[in-house]
């Protein structure tokens, strides 16, 4: 059975960004159609004999003091909680990133997991490099990315060929020598430290004489 030889948590799931989006569209919609089932439901009988009276003035307002309040708490404060809390979870090292999960194994496998995530690739005369990315991710704003690709030449089932980790780069990053393109939020991104020791990691077992290139 293979161990685990270095374990590291997300620091952000740039993918799930979209995720988040339709979730939060979603949310909005199932609270708006239940305030409007709710004050439906809601809306008094008016007996014919009360209509055009003052108890029926009374009821009807009452009625719309209601669909008002139930507008307000169903239609915009729960939903808006809801968003609140669910942006939350998806910050920068929010509680959603963190329950992703990227391990190395002593059998030589890189592997990500967690939250949708189920991929692994071989180590083994994989092909590595490294590069700065230039981002933009709508809510999340535009950064600059460091990232490692690492291509297996032998695929395993169910799993892709091609698997990348990003952290955010640094001014440091610019004298390393790494090549500069642009490109989309699809990769998982990892704490700076965290980062460095997975490549560092890899490129010892895909090439036990090579040396990460370090920031200054």
């Amino acid at each position: 059975m293979s161990e685990v030889i270095l374990e590291v948590r997300g620091e952000l799931d740039v993918p799930g960004e979209t995720g988040r989006q339709a979730r939060v569209f979603a949310l909005w919609f199932a609270f708006l159609l239940l305030a409007v089932v709710v004050a439906s439901y809601r809306r008094p009988s008016i007996p014919e004999r009360a209509r055009g009276t003052d108890e029926g003035v009374q009821l009807l307002a009452a009625y719309r003091r209601e669909r008002a309040t139930i507008a307000l708490s169903l239609g915009l404060l729960l939903p808006g909680l809801a968003t609140a809390w669910l942006t939350h979870r998806h910050r920068r090292g929010g509680a959603h990133a963190r329950g992703i999960v990227v391990d190395i194994t002593s059998d030589g496998e890189l592997r990500l997991w967690g939250r949708g995530y189920g991929q692994r690739v071989l180590l083994e005369g994989a092909e590595v490099s490294e590069r700065l990315v230039d981002l933009y991710s709508g809510r999340l704003g535009a950064w600059r990315e460091r990232r490692i690709s690492v291509r297996s030449r032998k695929v395993l089932p169910g799993s892709p060929s091609l698997l990348e980790l990003g952290t955010l780069a640094d001014d440091a990053d610019e004298r390393v020598g790494l090549p500069l393109v642009g490109g989309e939020g699809d990769c998982i991104e990892v704490a700076r430290a965290d980062y460095l020791a997975i490549v560092q990691r890899i490129r010892a077992l895909v090439d036990p004489g090579s040396e990460v290139q370090e920031s200054a």
